[in-house]
């Protein structure tokens, strides 16, 4: 499932393997720095994805032809990729999708393309269209990167194009003569929602009124109106008070422009800031990002073995996983198996090494926590490292009947073990399909977590 969205985001992360696939596509399409007209290659690289569903061509032809850069495409695949003219197929409809995405002169054209390919004369799935444009973003993004010259507008075009849609409670509904860009405005920017029917799945949810002790799981497919449904249950039990978590601060933020006055809106992090964060920026002992290698590089001993920067890396990664656990202390489980030595090779984690990375760890955290006798403040704290002090804590959540846990296919086990914790009603959401956390340590949620209650959002 979404295969190209989750390695545009593990590309973006630099994840070794994500690195790795995406330079063998770069081979394999000869879109490499030397090889002339490599922008070609792109445009057969997303036509040769594989299409989840039958469709059409001619119906989705149909529908580019309104698009005012349709006959500038398809000039361009006639004079530059004559191959795709042969006969209407499917891989030929894509690569004019791609060469009108890499015509395009801003966002309002992508979004317009992708209002084009999702109208009813159109059968391809949101997947389809996401999925494609998640490919360009992705090989974009890489030849960037290799310093291809190609601008990186488009890029942006695409990656905010795809965040208003992902983020966009409904599909608004156009007036005559409005034209598209304002209309995703309207619903993503406005202090209301545009008024929505409700599908007979949504009032399904909404006839269920929660209780204290429910674990209720929403799995909810992508374009399928998850915070409009969450807004409009809010709105039914307007005498129930609600929290609204997610993981991502824009999240939030737009969470509090449409929903009810009943609803408060945080991330995770605000929450563990509020009770415990707070305490280190006031002692000038908060770093707001994560300790860089080079300065666990400096606090560890030099010892055999491992050269001090590569062991700095072993340690910062056995600080991220025991952050993102559940567990109360550091343990060896939470060491990497893998790293890579000064010549890029990989080598396994020895039992000998993994013992000094938990050891030296431990003295980190330990200091790391200290809100007072860290006089150089060497040791300062970080954003994961107070939620792991918060989690630890065993917080409760006072003052509210229910907790919206958004993204839930994206917590960490320390956030879930957070939220299992509570004793009022809990409603998970999210999409199984779209984990994209992993390399935090994320665990699918929707999944591993047992529920009282389970609806789908599907349409």
């Amino acid at each position: 499932f979404i295969p190209w969205k989750k390695l545009y985001h593990r590309y973006l992360m630099k994840e070794d393997k994500a690195l790795q696939r995406v330079e063998r596509i770069l081979q394999d399409f000869a879109i490499t720095k030397d090889q002339e007209g490599c922008v070609l290659g792109l445009i057969r690289c997303v036509s040769a994805i594989p299409t989840a569903q039958k469709v059409d061509p001619n119906a989705i032809l149909q529908c580019l032809r309104s698009h005012h850069l349709f006959p500038k495409a398809e000039v361009c695949i006639a004079n530059k990729l004559p191959q795709f003219q042969s006969r209407m197929r499917l891989e030929n409809i894509w690569a004019i999708i791609a060469v009108m995405v890499l015509f395009s002169d801003g966002v309002s054209d992508i979004q317009k393309l992708m209002m084009c390919l999702q109208r009813p004369c159109s059968n391809l799935s949101v997947v389809d269209v996401t999925e494609r444009l998640y490919c360009v973003a992705t090989l974009l993004a890489a030849m960037r990167d290799r310093n291809i010259e190609i601008t990186n507008r488009i890029h942006y075009s695409i990656f905010y194009s795809l965040y208003l849609m992902e983020n966009a409670s409904v599909t608004p509904q156009r007036a005559e003569g409005e034209t598209l860009p304002s209309c995703y405005r309207q619903d993503l920017w406005a202090g209301t929602l545009p008024e929505v029917k409700l599908t007979h799945e949504q009032q399904r949810i909404l006839n269920h009124k929660i209780e204290r002790g429910q674990r209720v799981k929403i799995m909810a497919f992508a374009g399928t109106g998850k915070t409009s449904t969450l807004v409009k249950y809010a709105e039914k039990f307007a005498d129930m008070n609600f929290l609204y978590v997610a993981f991502n601060k824009a999240v939030t933020e737009r969470g509090r422009s449409v929903f009810p006055r009943n609803v408060t809106c945080k991330t995770f992090h605000s929450l563990a800031f509020g009770s415990v964060g707070k305490h280190y920026k006031e002692k000038g002992k908060l770093n707001f990002s994560k300790m860089s290698v080079y300065s666990i590089s400096s606090l560890i001993r030099n010892r055999e073995g491992q050269s001090l920067f590569i062991r700095g890396k072993t340690v910062s990664q056995t600080l991220e996983s025991f952050f993102a656990s559940a567990d109360e202390e550091i343990c060896e489980e939470h060491a990497p198996i893998w790293f890579k030595n000064t010549h890029g090779e990989r080598r396994l984690v020895s039992r000998e090494e993994k013992k000094i990375n938990v050891e030296e760890a431990k003295e980190i955290w330990h200091n790391m926590k200290k809100l007072d006798g860290d006089v150089e403040k060497k040791y300062k704290m970080t954003c994961d490292g107070y939620l792991k002090l918060w989690q630890l804590s065993k917080p409760q959540l006072s003052g509210y009947d229910t907790i919206f846990v958004d993204e839930a296919q994206d917590c960490t086990p320390a956030i879930v073990d957070i939220v299992l914790s509570q004793t009022c009603g809990i409603i998970l959401v999210g999409d199984p399909h779209q984990q994209i956390y992993t390399f935090r340590g994320a665990v699918n949620t929707l999944y591993s977590v047992p529920h009282t209650h389970v609806y789908y959002l599907t349409q």
